[in-house]
């Protein structure tokens, strides 16, 4: 971009192009798009080639340069930066590659922490699970104790309990072992 003019967001026609840079012969502006290998017989510029021909006017008007000249600067370029273009393929290659092993390498580990966050989700609902079975099943057995007017703790109740308050009863557990009711539940599930 010269003069801080401002690339276009969409094609200029040839009027507009020759409007933006003062000019009054079509022919000086083709010759400036054919310094850049840009087709100007179709009568409209792309934004992209519109920058290139703003870089061939400020060279020319600003700077003061012939065609000539500025053609041999295009020329001078290109042969340094063919070699240069060469080892940027083989660092982009490199950077790509390196990206994706990087990926990869974070998408095993996002795999492995979700296996593992899979599992304790499913070990806390399983151990919630039991506790609300075993809660179940000792309010069921104890309301059909009541129905058949039997007073007397049915040994099936004592050990739920025992299994969901550890602390209050020794039937399973001896009182020096201070483990919580989840994990006594996690070692004497149902099945």
């Amino acid at each position: 971009m010269s003069d801080f003019k401002v690339t276009p967001e969409v094609e200029l026609n040839i009027a507009q192009m020759l409007e933006r840079y003062q000019l009054e012969d079509e022919a000086i502006l083709r010759r400036w798009a054919k310094l850049h290998g840009i087709n100007s017989s179709r009568g409209f510029y792309y934004p992209s080639e519109v920058d290139l021909i703003d870089h061939v006017h400020h060279h020319i008007y600003n700077l003061g340069m012939s065609i000539a000249d500025y053609q041999n600067l295009l020329d001078r370029r290109r042969n340094h930066s063919q070699p240069a273009a060469e080892s940027n393929k083989t660092i982009a290659n490199q950077v790509a590659d390196e990206a994706y092993d990087a990926i990869e390498m974070l998408t095993e580990q996002y795999s492995e922490a979700i296996d593992l966050m899979g599992e304790r989700i499913a070990d806390h609902f399983v151990d919630e699970l039991d506790l609300s079975v075993m809660r179940h099943l000792a309010k069921k057995v104890q309301d059909r104790r009541k129905l058949n007017g039997q007073a007397r703790p049915n040994r099936f109740v004592q050990i739920i309990k025992a299994v969901m308050q550890p602390n209050g009863n020794t039937l399973l557990v001896p009182k020096h072992n201070e483990e919580s009711s989840i994990e006594l539940e996690h070692h004497h599930r149902l099945g």
